[in-house]
């Protein structure tokens, strides 16, 4: 009677180990625990992207974040090919073809 007991034991040990790998509710990606979701706060840990001269700026940065203001904040006009984007308070001189960096300026809206 007791070696049918060892199988259970084992199974019911075995499945609440597991449980403890599930995901909790906001790993999706971008998701944020519910207290810094509503801060709007980045974990702790994680630190916001920055892209540095050279690299290239992900697709989904490359339209829709333009950037016309860039004579208020003494930045230099964007050579032919060339536009500034806003990620974050970050801008960016990226070449429009490729979303090569050419210019990065941190922090620049805080």
């Amino acid at each position: 009677m007791t070696f049918r007991l060892v199988p259970l034991s084992l199974a019911a040990v075995m499945s609440a180990g597991l449980m403890a790998y599930a995901d909790p509710p906001h790993a999706r990606p971008g998701d944020l625990p519910p207290g810094l979701a509503k801060q709007g706060k980045i974990p702790p840990g994680h630190a916001k992207k920055m892209w540095k001269q050279g690299e290239y700026l992900p697709v989904d940065y490359r339209t829709g974040h333009e950037f016309e203001d860039w004579r208020r904040y003494d930045l230099e006009p964007a050579p032919p090919g060339y536009r500034w984007v806003v990620v974050d308070e970050d801008a960016y001189l990226m070449q429009v073809t490729t979303g090569l960096v050419a210019n990065a300026v941190i922090d620049l809206l805080d």
